[in-house]
């Protein structure tokens, strides 16, 4: 069977992170796209309540539009519309200025996640998931990040937690998946 990135994330922060000790848990990797992994005891399903088809959130639709329309590196540089000529505006600046006070970052921030987790919360309450962990290229900016997340979540009753192992998870979530 194929273990993509995300379900190599979310195996890894299962077995020595920051989803150890949760029997159901759900991980999103967001930075280019979003990758998404649903487990029960280090078990990756792909099918069940809950879980999107396929196990992708990438594949659901928020607004009539597919969610990496409002979740992305691509969606929050056209959301944030950068004014540098040269195009040498990324999400780590946009971020940088969110931090720095810039409301017009900072909107951008709050909307992508906001929405992220609207359309999460009622994935993760038909899986009954304990745990959502975020990893991937935006993770970096999990105090951006995090508040904006768990406004869309609402009352999900969910531990929401930023990856810990970084670029080790998805090394030991295969080596886990292997053995």
């Amino acid at each position: 069977m194929f273990l993509n990135d995300a379900h190599a994330f979310l195996l890894g922060e299962w077995r020595a992170g920051a989803a150890r000790g949760h029997h159901r848990c759900v991980g999103i990797t967001v930075g280019t796209g979003v990758g998404s992994a649903f487990a029960v005891d280090g078990d990756v399903r792909r099918t069940g309540p809950g879980v999107p088809p396929r196990g992708r959130v990438d594949l659901l639709r928020e607004g009539g539009r597919p969610l990496e329309d409002w979740v992305s590196r691509r969606a929050i540089l056209a959301r944030y519309g950068g004014d540098e000529p040269d195009g040498s505006l990324d999400v780590r600046e946009i971020a940088d200025r969110a931090r720095a006070g810039e409301r017009r970052a900072r909107h951008v921030f709050d909307e992508t996640f906001t929405t992220l987790g609207t359309v999460l919360a009622p994935c993760l309450r038909a899986f009954d998931a304990t745990a959502l962990v975020v990893g991937g290229a935006m993770a970096a900016s999990w105090d951006l990040i995090r508040p904006a997340l768990r406004a869309g979540l609402g009352d999900t009753p969910v531990t929401l937690r930023a990856g810990a192992l970084g670029e080790n998870a998805a090394l030991i979530g295969a080596a886990a998946y292997v053995t």
